[in-house]
């Protein structure tokens, strides 16, 4: 009967219908595979067969066979979003069993695991902390937290030099001054007095008729540096003097005609003087006369011869004064040196007398190949509680009136500490290029002028006793300078007898510099005059050799080339490395040398990370030779390792940052820098520099360490590899996906949620990173939709129709046959 056959046509054909609705059902699930119904025909037979004629029993379901063609690809925008382009299967450890899928929806769990939509771990092979992926497959964890830093132990640098750049350094010559009176507190006036002979008062009414008269005299001066010798002087009306006598007007006449004789004397044996005459107006109808020297301060002596009526004028009989005195000093003398250079030629240069040095180091810097620079140091004595010596004083302010003028600029602080702030308030104003320095150990005060001014005090106090000590840098006896407002001499501090003491009334101390000059090569100096004041007699031996234009980081001229980068200490604290390149000089009897020869010196946030001299702890300067082929490439041979070994990390204010400090060579530090780390040694590598006719460039630029960073985002390459990128710019491997192929798809088991679990006939599976053997590529940030072709589902689905109702007319049809026999009679 044919109800069997038709049945089984029904169930192939429901079952059909339910394959193909599954199909359509998951049209739109990601990573799906569609399956089809594969059927076979049924036969009824015999061992022996059933010859040619047997009739069919009906159709039976063979397989559920899944097509794992390649989906489309769909792009998203979220990176955890991956797809398989190829042969492949995602793993997944759900609840600590394997399984396999195609669907890439994955994302963060709370403990920061890739994990699809039902929890399932994704495995991938995971890396260590430089990035080297290894070969265990474990859940792929992503870790938000910070990301440690790493200390710099590498910077790596290719550069280009200029070969066209010109050698900066020189060797010169030189010699400071060390003269007796260099550096020593002088003490003198405050203000020069000038040498000056007064008249005598008299009536301005005289009524002397110059027209029938003449006054004659004689004036004479001697010891001045200017003009000295004797004018005779003779006053009459052709000669310009006025009429008569009446009034002050008339006196001032007279003045001018002394003058005029004076500047151009009538005898022309006699030369000009320089002496000048200059009317006192002393009031009641009364003047005088009086004559002065030019020059202030000069120790010179002016005489007037009388001769016939001086009296009428003014004019003293017969005086003489010999009372100029100079103001206060350095004590410096004028002093004459010959420079020759190399072209043969010599200068002669004289300094002024008591100039400042910062005077001669200016007029120095004027000549060729010489440069000069000054200081000028003053000690100001703390206070003493009982004196050593009558002359130990030190400072003294009884009740805070002390006032001391330094350079101009009254000081009112009351205490040499106080003293400290306020002159260096002043340092950029009224007080340029001064600073204070005090020392609370000894109470001193030490005021330094940076470029060579004099340093001249004074002071002023209603205090009797109030007083201040000075010294210079020089070896000579401390100044003394005490208050005397009663101007008896007296001190109400200092017991009697001091022989060092004076009234501070119109005195002052002064204290002069030192000068450092240098000559450049080829020069030399010779003919010191005087010897003993500004140099010693011995200053041809105190000559030294000396670079010209050293190596200075803050002066540009003395570098060829510079460039920075930021490195790390061990507690990621940022740092900057600069590398300085400057040029050699080729010495051909120097095997050390070379034509293309340059020097890197290297720094760190501006302070030296060179090794200290044997038995000091102080750093040195970092430098390492660095030398060239002929054809411009860096000439390993020659070039020094290098390794910066003594570098201490500090913060901002200077202080320690409790990173790791230097292991320097004398300690151990070598190459290479073992890792972990323990120091905070690190190499510098050149490899790739070179030195052509080009300007400079920096080529490239690396190192290998880091600050802290926070998770900021991941990215998958095509290979699987996951990097993470941090806040701090790096980007760090994390783990690499690994992807499964098995010998046998279709013997998968599927377990749903678009999973499969490896069985018996499905193989054991080949687990590898993508993009190996057979294994397909990964693309992030895109998801496989299901490989259904919803068209020809929709024709499965008519075809199933139809043969499901088929296999209905098939029954319907049998019963009709049937019933019909049934009915036979």
């Amino acid at each position: 009967m044919p109800f069997n056959t038709a049945l089984s046509g029904i169930r192939a054909a429901s079952s059909d219908l339910r394959i193909t609705g599954n199909n359509i059902a998951n049209a739109s699930t990601t990573g799906f595979k569609a399956s089809r119904a594969e059927f076979g025909d049924v036969y009824a037979s015999t061992i022996l067969g059933g010859g040619g004629n047997l009739i069919g029993s009906g159709v039976r379901i063979q397989d559920v066979a899944q097509q794992f063609t390649q989906g489309n690809i769909s792009f998203t925008e979220n990176e955890l979003d991956l797809a398989v382009s190829g042969t492949g299967f995602f793993v997944v450890s759900n609840d600590g069993d394997r399984n396999y899928t195609r669907a890439g929806t994955f994302g963060l769990d709370e403990d920061g695991f890739v994990v699809n939509s039902v929890g399932a771990r994704l495995q991938g092979f995971t890396a260590d902390a430089a990035g080297n992926v290894g070969g265990i497959l474990d859940d792929l964890r992503i870790d938000s937290g910070n990301q440690a830093p790493r200390q710099t132990t590498l910077v790596e640098s290719a550069l280009l030099l200029d070969s066209r750049e010109s050698v900066l350094q020189s060797v010169g010559s030189t010699f400071a001054t060390d003269g007796s009176t260099i550096g020593d507190a002088q003490t003198g006036l405050q203000t020069p007095v000038t040498t000056r002979v007064e008249g005598t008062s008299v009536p301005v009414a005289a009524g002397f008729d110059f027209t029938a008269n003449a006054i004659t005299f004689d004036v004479a001066l001697s010891g001045a540096s200017g003009n000295n010798g004797t004018v005779s002087v003779a006053l009459d009306f052709n000669n310009g003097a006025p009429a008569s006598l009446n009034t002050l007007a008339d006196a001032n006449a007279v003045a001018a005609a002394i003058n005029a004789q004076l500047f151009a004397p009538l005898s022309g044996a006699q030369s000009p003087i320089d002496v000048v005459a200059s009317v006192v107006n002393d009031g009641g109808g009364q003047f005088h006369i009086d004559l002065q020297a030019l020059q202030d301060g000069e120790a010179s002596t002016v005489s007037v011869t009388s001769g016939l009526n001086t009296g009428v004028i003014g004019l003293a009989g017969d005086p003489t004064d010999s009372s100029g005195t100079p103001a206060a000093n350095n004590g410096y003398q004028a002093t004459s040196l010959d420079f020759t250079g190399p072209d043969g030629n010599t200068v002669t240069y004289t300094s002024q007398q008591f100039g400042s040095a910062a005077q001669t180091a200016s007029e120095l810097n004027a000549l060729a190949g010489i440069s000069a620079t000054a200081s000028t140091t003053a000690v100001l004595r703390g206070q003493v509680s009982v004196p050593a010596n009558p002359t130990d004083t030190g400072y003294v302010n009884q009740n805070g009136n002390l006032v001391i003028n330094l350079n101009g600029v009254d000081l009112s602080s009351n205490s040499l500490l106080e003293l400290e702030a306020e002159i260096n308030a002043l340092t950029t104003s009224t007080l340029p290029g001064i600073s204070a320095s005090f020392d609370a150990a000894s109470g001193d005060l030490t005021v330094t002028s940076a470029v060579g001014d004099n340093l001249t005090f004074t002071i002023s106090s209603t205090d009797d006793g109030d007083s201040i000590e000075v010294s210079g840098s020089g070896v000579a006896t401390t100044e003394v300078l005490e208050a005397d407002p009663g101007a008896d001499g007296l001190s109400t501090v200092v017991s009697p007898g001091v022989q060092n003491l004076s009234a501070a009334t119109g005195n002052a101390v002064v204290t002069g510099g030192s000068i450092d000059i240098v000559m450049d090569e080829g020069y030399s100096v010779a003919n010191i005059t005087p010897l003993g004041v500004l140099f010693n007699a011995n200053f041809l031996a105190n000559i030294q050799p000396a670079v010209i234009n050293q190596f200075d980081p803050s002066d540009q001229s003395t570098y060829n080339h510079a460039t920075s980068l930021t490195i790390f200490d061990s507690l990621g604290n940022p740092h900057v490395m600069t590398q300085y390149f400057v040029k050699q000089a080729y010495d051909p009897d120097d095997p050390t040398t070379s034509p293309n020869q340059w020097l890197m010196n290297v720094l760190i946030d501006g302070q030296n990370v060179g090794d200290p001299l044997p038995g000091e702890t102080t750093p040195t300067l970092a430098s390492f030779n660095v030398h060239f082929n002929q054809d411009g490439t860096l000439n390993r041979t020659l070039t020094d390792d290098m390794l910066i070994s003594n570098w201490e990390p500090l913060d901002a204010d200077g202080r320690p940052t409790g990173a790791l400090g230097p292991q320097n060579v004398l300690s151990g530090g070598t190459l290479p820098i073992p890792t972990p780390s323990t120091s905070s040694n690190f190499q510098i590598d050149l490899t790739g520099s070179t030195q052509f006719g080009d300007d400079f460039s920096v080529d490239s630029v690396d190192q290998d360490g880091f600050t802290t960073g926070q998770l900021s985002g991941i990215s998958i390459d095509d290979s699987g590899v996951v990097f993470a990128r941090f806040s701090n710019g790096e980007a760090q491997i994390i783990a690499q996906i690994g992807l499964a192929d098995f010998p046998n798809e279709q013997g998968l088991q599927q377990i749903g949620d678009t999973m499969w679990a490896e069985n018996f006939d499905s193989g054991v599976p080949n687990i590898s990173a993508p993009g190996t053997a057979a294994l397909g590529a990964i693309q992030s940030g895109a998801l496989e939709e299901s490989n259904v072709d919803l068209s020809q589902q929709l024709v499965n689905l008519i075809i199933a129709q139809r043969n499901f109702q088929a296999s209905a007319k098939t029954i319907e049809t049998a019963d009709q046959t049937t019933q019909t026999i049934i009915n036979l009679r």
